[in-house]
């Protein structure tokens, strides 16, 4: 009976701290500025202290989720997820940076979050023999920044980062189409090897693959070609 007495009192003393903390935090920023919020916010970041800043963040982007600056907030609350980098963060950090995305589709900081939704996925991508639905989101959403914000100041990184994303595709169809060639199954090989040129053209794995292709269609015309059969001759038996 003492040691349930115990826990409980502990349970009670910590929701007592955790009110104070909160009370304490609300009267700091209470008389802050936006601005200074967000200078405090962004020092413990420096510190990566991001459980620390995140709550300055998120104060500023609930408070005033219309407000430039409280926008701001809303997406280093993603960063702040994405910084840790464990898959828990990572999935937090993408849907955050799609909520921005999708909330605010005139706002100029859309391009960042498109580009950070990217490097999301990328990040849970697991290669070319992989699930490749990481890698076709980061593409979609590289794109999407490209049409969208083609002069922003994220729209070289996006593109070198695109390029990259293509080539982890074009890799994925060029190792299949490899695979099949090994155990002579040149149909499927040159199927692979058609849809790798016709989708990722200005590849490095598509020049590699030019060879590949040479020997398939090689094969197929080898295996097209009819088989040789003996001409009869006018001769009959028993002349010379």
């Amino acid at each position: 009976m003492r040691r349930w007495f115990l826990i409980a009192a502990v349970v009670v003393l910590a929701a007592c701290a955790t009110k104070k903390g909160e009370q304490v935090f609300l009267d700091e920023v209470g008389t802050q500025s936006k601005e200074q919020i967000m200078a405090r916010g962004d020092a413990l970041a420096a510190k990566k202290k991001w459980e620390q800043a995140r709550k300055y963040y998120t104060f500023l982007s609930d408070t005033f989720p219309n407000d430039l600056l409280g926008r701001k907030a809303a997406l280093k609350v993603a960063d702040s997820f994405f910084a840790i980098g464990d898959t828990e963060g990572l999935t937090e950090a993408q849907l955050r940076y799609k909520d921005f995305s999708n909330r605010f589709p005139s706002d100029p900081n859309r391009a960042y979050a498109l580009l950070m939704l990217a490097k999301c996925s990328m990040k849970q991508a697991k290669g070319p023999l992989r699930d490749l639905t990481p890698v076709h989101e980061a593409t979609d959403s590289l794109k999407q920044l490209l049409q969208l914000f083609p002069t922003s100041g994220y729209a070289n990184e996006a593109s070198v980062f695109l390029s990259k994303c293509l080539e982890n595709l074009a890799q994925h169809e060029f190792l299949v189409a490899s695979y099949y060639a090994n155990v002579e199954r040149w149909v499927g090989a040159k199927q692979r090897l058609d849809y790798l040129f016709e989708n990722y053209p200005d590849t490095a794995t598509a020049k590699a693959a030019k060879p590949l292709m040479q020997k398939v269609e090689a094969h197929l015309r080898g295996s097209a070609a009819p088989t040789p059969t003996s001409t009869p001759t006018s001769q009959t038996p028993g002349q010379h």
